[in-house]
């Protein structure tokens, strides 16, 4: 655990094809390990409820968030269908679930936030999959940043993740004092970072990301194995919340960078 708390900091440092800033020490003062980023979107679930905060996100965000919501889902719940008020909180991810890019809305959402004292989770568990994103995490509103292996280092069943954060209770924090943890994960994810930098993934299927989507007519993305579809009746099933036709390509990305062709 010690090891994986010190590893990942540096892990995602050494990236030369994204920089995601800010997360030193003096503005991010904890770190804990997460199972994935799901386990630290749970606790901020709580947060909110036990602070009597109203959850809120773009259309198109990790559908998770609104599906486990104990509470009724509504459309004013998204930043796109009415304003960030004072007693809000969000949830935003960086790449952006709904597009793999750097959320359009970003800079603002950071301005309104920090203004309006609006506390702020950023999921980033698509770091490791991504290209050319430069994000600053230092921001007050910031509350706690995610990230996880389970993508990057493509351990999805053994996924870990470490939390930054600036609250310091929380039921991460306790676990991790208590070395009450997954660490045979953590175990996995330390030998993998040692041998795979966050760009690995990027720089093997970049060029097959770019094919495929020239080749389907698509929207390329900063995250390999997402595009976004045509607004057509062709492409309308993968819709986001009526927002983008968000396609997953990840088998196609395999498809290609084996054999170099696009169906089976």
């Amino acid at each position: 655990q010690d090891t994986f708390l010190e590893l990942y900091p540096e892990w995602i440092a050494s990236s030369k094809m994204n920089r995601f800033r800010g997360l030193e020490q003096e503005n991010f003062p904890y770190r804990f390990v997460s199972l994935g980023v799901t386990q630290a979107m749970d606790w901020w679930h709580y947060y909110c409820s036990a602070n009597d905060l109203r959850l809120r996100m773009f259309r198109g965000e990790y559908p998770y968030n609104r599906d486990v919501l104990l509470e009724d889902w509504y459309d004013a719940r998204y930043i796109d269908d009415a304003p960030l008020m004072p007693g809000d909180a969000v949830i935003v991810s960086v790449p952006f679930s709904g597009t793999g890019r750097k959320p359009e809305r970003w800079k603002e959402l950071i301005e309104t936030c920090n203004e309006l004292d609006i506390p702020v989770f950023v999921d980033c568990a698509w770091f490791g999959t991504c290209f050319d994103i430069e994000v600053k995490l230092q921001h007050p509103c910031i509350k706690m940043v995610g990230f996880s292996t389970g993508k990057g280092l493509s351990c999805g069943n053994w996924r870990s993740g470490i939390v930054f954060s600036r609250i310091e209770d929380c039921s991460m924090n306790m676990q991790t004092e208590w070395r009450h943890g997954i660490h045979l994960n953590v175990a996995i994810a330390n030998e993998l970072m040692r041998n795979f930098s966050p760009d690995t993934m990027p720089k093997k299927y970049k060029e097959s990301h770019f094919a495929i989507c020239e080749h389907y007519g698509f929207t390329p993305s900063n995250t390999i194995h997402v595009a976004t579809a045509p607004d057509t009746d062709d492409w309308q099933e993968y819709h986001r919340d009526f927002k983008y036709n968000r396609v997953n390509i990840r088998n196609a990305l395999k498809r290609h960078k084996k054999n170099g062709t696009f169906a089976q």
